[in-house]
C-alpha cells in the first residue's frame, strides 16, 4: 500500500480523534453517576492493549466499560481499537489503580472489577507496588454494589498467598478456583503456552470507611503584593515532607517567561505522585500565584500545599478558592 501525505495525515487525525474520545484523565463520582445508569458498571485494572474489556464491550453494549492502565501506551492502543470497533460503551483512564479507585468510585458504584494478572513484584524491596495490598483491597471491595464481585486472576502462587492473607486479614468472603489461563489475555496466552496454571480469587463486597483525600480539597490561589525573588529561587530548591498527612512537596526548578516565573512542582500523597507548574504571574498590583493553565493534575493536599508554600514567600491580600 503506497502512503501518501494525505492519508498520513488522515490516519493521525484519527488517532487524535479516538483518543479525545476514549481517553479520559479527570474523571468525577458525576461520572460515575453516568456511566452507571447503564444496566452494569464494569472496570477492569491494567487491561494490556485492551483486547478483552473491548470484546466484553462489543458483547455487551448496555452496560459500561473503564479500563485503568498506568501505560500511555496501553490507553492508546485500546482506544485505536475501540474507534476500530465503533464502541460507544467505553472509556479509558491513564493512572494508577491504587489512587484512582478509591477517589473516583463512590460506595456501591460498581458492579464488577476485574485485574487480570497484575506484575507479582516478588522481591521484598518492590512490595509497596503490588496492586493486592490492604488499602487498595478495602477500597475496591467498598465501591463494589451489593451483588458486585472482584475477580483476580494470577498465575504466581505466592502472589496468590500473599492476596489471600491480605483478604483473611481485612475479613472479606472470597473464593479461589484454578482455571485454565485466560486466552484472551497477552499473558494468558502466554503462560498457557508455558503450561503454567492460572487461580482466580473472587472477592465479595464489605464496606469499610476510607478518607477520600479529594473530597473537599480546594486548590487556592493567592495574590502578593511584592514577590522576594531571591526566597522564591530558594523555595525552587526545596522539599518538604509531612508525616502527618503522608505527603510531599519537592519544588524542581524555576524558569523565568513573558509573564512572570514557573515554578515545576512534584507532589506526593501516600504513594501517588504528580508532576505540575505553578504559575506567578506580574499583575498590576502585585503577583498571582496558581496552578499553571497547563497542570493537569487531581487537586490533592500536597498540590494545595504546594500553592500556599509558594504563597508565603511573599505578603498574602486575599486568598481566593478556584
Amino acid at each position: 500500500m503506497e502512503y501518501t501525505p494525505n492519508s498520513i495525515a488522515s490516519k493521525a487525525l484519527r488517532n487524535i480523534k479516538s483518543l479525545e474520545n476514549y481517553v479520559i484523565t479527570f474523571p468525577t463520582p458525576k461520572d460515575v453517576a453516568k456511566w452507571s445508569i447503564r444496566n452494569d458498571l464494569i472496570v477492569e485494572i491494567g487491561f494490556g492493549n485492551g483486547e478483552l474489556i473491548t470484546r466484553m464491550a462489543k458483547a455487551r453494549p448496555n452496560d459500561f466499560f473503564l479500563g485503568i492502565e498506568s501505560s500511555e501506551i496501553s490507553c492508546k492502543k485500546a482506544a485505536m481499537l475501540s474507534s476500530k470497533l465503533g464502541l460507544k460503551n467505553i472509556k479509558f483512564l491513564k493512572g494508577d489503580a491504587r489512587f484512582l479507585i478509591r477517589e473516583i468510585f463512590p460506595d456501591k458504584s460498581v458492579d464488577l472489577v476485574l485485574a487480570f494478572y497484575p506484575i507479582p513484584w516478588p522481591k521484598v524491596s518492590h512490595s509497596k507496588r503490588r496492586l493486592m495490598g490492604k488499602e487498595f483491597l478495602k477500597s475496591v471491595v467498598t465501591v463494589l454494589k451489593r451483588q458486585g464481585k472482584f475477580v483476580m486472576v494470577t498465575d504466581d502462587d505466592n502472589y496468590l498467598e500473599w492476596t489471600k492473607e491480605n483478604l483473611k486479614h481485612l475479613g472479606i468472603s472470597f473464593n479461589v478456583h484454578q482455571l485454565r489461563p485466560i486466552k484472551a489475555t497477552k499473558y494468558g496466552r502466554k503462560w498457557e503456552s508455558f503450561g503454567k496454571k492460572s487461580w482466580s480469587i473472587v472477592a465479595h463486597p464489605r464496606h469499610f470507611e476510607m478518607k477520600r483525600i479529594l473530597e473537599g480539597c480546594n486548590v487556592p490561589h493567592a495574590h502578593l503584593k511584592k514577590l522576594e525573588l531571591d526566597e522564591l529561587e530558594k523555595l525552587s530548591k526545596s522539599k518538604f515532607v509531612d508525616e502527618n498527612s503522608n505527603s510531599i512537596v519537592q519544588f524542581k526548578g524555576m524558569y523565568e517567561g513573558k509573564e512572570g516565573y514557573l515554578l515545576k512542582v512534584l507532589s506526593v500523597d501516600g504513594d501517588f505522585p504528580q508532576m505540575f507548574y505553578l504559575l506567578v504571574k506580574r499583575q498590576k498590583d502585585g503577583w498571582l500565584i496558581k496552578l499553571d493553565d497547563t497542570a493537569k493534575v487531581f487537586k490533592t493536599p500536597a498540590v494545595k500545599k504546594s500553592v500556599e508554600l509558594a504563597a508565603k514567600r511573599g505578603e498574602r491580600i486575599s486568598p481566593q478558592q478556584q
